[in-house]
């Protein structure tokens, strides 16, 4: 869940605390909006210098194991057993919360879960493990790296990672934008997209729209995505529904969907390095929130700059610096397997990156793309020119690599597509001709284009045999029309007589039916029912259907295919901070000699602290001729030679008896903790 997610449940009094802290104040008053504070690097370096060290310990432990997935206080308490006292814990988790960090979510039966939003996660990465650095080749000797690479550059990486995620099968030379131009495409070329009754294409219409789709069968679930119709979709359509629906390219009710041309339009408008970024943006929504260790990944792989190789191992090392969990060198393998398969390996397969092997066949890996937490350099984009296709009198027309899919989406509106590589060759064909003539293209319009970004001049055969195909289109055509029926010629001669009805009338044929031109329809219902006639089969026009797709009427999106992991989405949010008191109850029923004061305390006094501070799950301070002990209670046990004190101190499990101190004072986080 992202933060303006959360902004939009959140009771304005709640957001008044928060942007009233001291910390942010100064910021709010200049008018920066609160998910500018709590994600932006600048600002977020303010907020952790005043984070107390139970709160700066509860972050780091929650990045470190949890990432952005949900959790709940006891298993913060848990995972913090080993390193924090519990009441330690829960202090810094409500000052996160009070800050803004952290949110809180409520089930319906009174549970709580929390969770630090996704677009915060790398920003706190960065400020909480600085020391984790990725190593690029601009970190090595030169010359030892034209020893490693014999001088040339890396080469393909094949083989083991890549084929364990199916790479081989759909590495598209141009990437994921160009797979789904031609899913577009194939779906502006359908009359219309009628869903089954379960809610799914139809086969005959899926293999229309995915006969240029080649990619790995098992894409979404090696990378851990799931989703509906699973008998029905394989992988890859699934991909570009989905992918389709996010971009609000396909809209629809629950009858069928609709193609929003102009969305599609405004998507083909940008340069190809920005509409692999958007689909790069929607598949990481797809990924997220995800395992901690992944999480760690993804961010540190965006933050490597653009154009620079850098080392696949860094990545694992990094995950393994900043997850808590100490799972021994035998886990490096399989966290190294598990990178490549699910993230790096789709990413090379979409062409967001392209991944390498040196001599000592290390993986390296760098950006195609700009990603979206990228450092300062960004990868050079060359500015779009003027694009030049070639048109062969065998009617082909070859598009280079720099043509830009707007140019390929206005031939392909009266060219079938014949190869799809850097090099997309069309065909131009008597029926594509005519498809596209009854879209409303003429003749003239398709060799101006043609002539317009033509490298050398279109040959003149093909532009006379255009015209000639453009002369004997529509010399007969067939057409969409209504037979309207009366019961009788007398209704037939009321409808004729009534002002409002005549004019959508169309030829009468027999005394009692009329023909209704298709563009007539609509306003004939209309009026038919005002004068209290129920026509059956009354419909709207496909001109209509189509512009309700692109209205007020379809502005709810079509819901995607693929399930979300965000189930936070689900559970309302807890509009209430908590206090740091709330984690002590019944404070005032103790002496507050316990909390300021070092003193020598009667045995039956020394158990009665000891099973407080367990009850609250905080600290014992001890002291014994001036050397000063920091102990976190476990458990108060009787022996034969008297009690003994189970704990943890400096990560190490103790026992002490009565004798082992002399002096003591009780400490809650948060209370008295600071010095």
């Amino acid at each position: 869940m992202r933060y303006e997610q959360i902004w939009a449940k959140m009771p304005e009094s709640m957001k008044q605390q928060i942007s009233s802290q001291p910390w942010c104040a100064a910021f709010t008053k200049d008018g920066v909006q609160l998910d500018d504070l709590l994600t932006d690097r600048s600002y977020l370096i303010h907020l952790l210098a005043q984070l107390s060290q139970n709160e700066r310990n509860t972050l780091r432990l929650i990045l470190s194991v949890f990432g952005c997935e949900s959790f709940t206080a006891d298993a913060l308490e848990r995972q913090a057993s080993l390193q924090m006292a519990g009441a330690q814990a829960a202090v810094g988790l409500v000052g996160l919360r009070r800050a803004g960090v952290i949110a809180a979510f409520r089930k319906s039966w009174g549970e709580q879960l929390y969770a630090l939003p996704e677009d915060a996660f790398d920003v706190w990465q960065g400020l909480l493990f600085p020391s984790v650095k990725l190593r690029s080749r601009d970190e090595r000797d030169a010359g030892e790296l034209e020893e490693l690479l014999g001088g040339v550059h890396l080469t393909p990486a094949a083989d083991d990672e890549q084929e364990r995620a199916g790479a081989g099968a759909g590495a598209h030379p141009r990437g994921l934008a160009q797979l789904l131009f031609h899913f577009l495409v194939a779906c502006s070329q359908q009359p219309s997209l009628p869903l089954t009754n379960k809610g799914t294409l139809h086969k005959k219409q899926l293999l229309k729209l995915t006969g240029h789709l080649n990619l790995p069968r098992d894409l979404l679930r090696s990378a851990g995505i799931a989703y509906a119709f699973r008998d029905q979709y394989d992988d890859g359509t699934a991909l570009m529904l989905e992918l389709a629906i996010r971009m609000g390219f396909l809209t629809g009710s629950g009858e069928r969907l609709y193609l929003h041309e102009e969305a599609v339009k405004a998507w083909l408008r940008q340069d190809y390095a920005t509409q692999q970024s958007d689909l790069y943006t929607i598949w990481c929504q797809l990924l997220l929130p995800a395992p901690v260790w992944l999480q760690h990944a993804i961010a540190w792989a965006e933050k490597a700059e653009g154009g620079a190789w850098y080392e696949a191992d860094s990545i694992v090392r990094s995950v393994g610096e900043c997850c808590s969990r100490k799972e021994g060198t035998n886990a490096y393998p399989s966290i190294y397997q598990a990178v490549m398969i699910t993230y790096l390996a789709p990413l090379s397969i979409f062409r967001f990156l392209e991944l390498a092997k040196d001599r000592e066949e290390k993986v390296w890996f760098r950006w195609l793309i700009t990603p979206r937490n990228a450092g300062k350099t960004s990868i050079a984009q060359e500015k779009p020119g003027a694009s030049s296709i070639y048109v062969q009198p065998d009617y082909e027309v070859l598009l280079p690599p720099d043509v830009p899919l707007s140019l390929e989406w206005e031939i392909a509106a009266f060219a079938d597509l014949k190869m799809s590589e850097q090099m997309r060759t069309y065909r131009i064909s008597k029926e594509s001709f005519y498809r596209a003539w009854e879209n409303g293209r003429n003749t003239e319009e398709i060799i101006r284009l043609l002539q317009e970004h033509v490298y050398y001049d279109v040959p003149e055969p093909v532009i006379l045999t255009l015209r000639q195909w453009g002369e004997q289109a529509g010399k007969v055509r067939m057409e969409d029309v209504t037979l309207l029926r009366c019961r009788s010629a007398d209704i037939a001669d009321a409808l004729l007589r009534n002002e409002k009805c005549r004019p959508f009338l169309g030829e009468r044929i027999g005394a009692a039916e009329f023909i209704v031109p298709k563009d007539r329809l609509a306003q004939l219902s209309k009026h038919l029912e005002h004068m209290g006639y129920h026509p059956n089969g009354s419909r709207r026009n496909k001109e209509e259907e189509s512009s309700a797709a692109a209205g007020p009427a379809l502005a709810l999106q079509t819901p995607g295919i693929c399930y979300t992991r965000d189930t936070l989405q689900l559970y309302e949010l807890e509009t209430e901070l908590p206090e740091r008191s709330d984690v002590y109850p019944d404070m005032g029923s103790i002496p507050g000699a316990w909390l300021h004061d070092f003193r020598a305390y009667h045995g039956s006094t020394r158990k009665e602290m000891i099973r407080k501070a367990i009850e609250w799950k905080s600290c014992l301070q001890l002291n014994k001729e001036g050397e000063s002990r920091l102990i976190i209670p476990r458990g108060l046990r009787e022996e034969r030679s008297g009690w003994v004190l189970d704990g943890l101190e400096d990560y190490q499990e103790i026992s002490l008896s009565g004798e082992d101190w002399q002096e003591m004072k009780l400490i809650l986080p948060g209370i008295n903790d600071e010095a």
